[in-house]
């Protein structure tokens, strides 16, 4: 290696450092889960889960990804569909479906 590369690379080294640290203002906090958006949470609860454990399962982003939360045409007509948090992922499924799940967790 010629000693141009050398003190190039040595130039480079804290700038590569300084590119991982972190940043030193915490990223702000997202707001609260709505109303409207926590019925529809709650209805999409699993029956393992209490109602504690599945509200701040969701608060984090990974799992809005991985748990798409079900809404029927039933709730969309009695819930204002413009107030649903767009930080989620909603699937439309049949009034049936919904009544299914509905009587099979109690």
């Amino acid at each position: 290696m010629s000693m141009r590369s050398l003190l190039i690379a040595l130039a480079l080294l804290p700038v590569g450092v300084l590119a991982q640290s972190p940043a030193t203002k915490p990223a702000a906090e997202p707001p609260p889960i709505n109303a409207v958006t926590r019925a529809v949470l709650l209805v999409n609860r699993p029956a393992q889960c209490t109602e504690a454990q599945w509200l701040d399962m969701m608060e984090k982003p990974v799992h809005r990804s991985l748990y798409p939360l079900r809404v029927s045409q039933a709730m969309l007509d009695t819930l204002d569909a413009r107030a649903l948090d767009i930080r989620f992922q909603y699937v439309l499924v049949p009034d049936d479906a919904m009544h299914r799940d509905a009587q099979r967790r109690y």
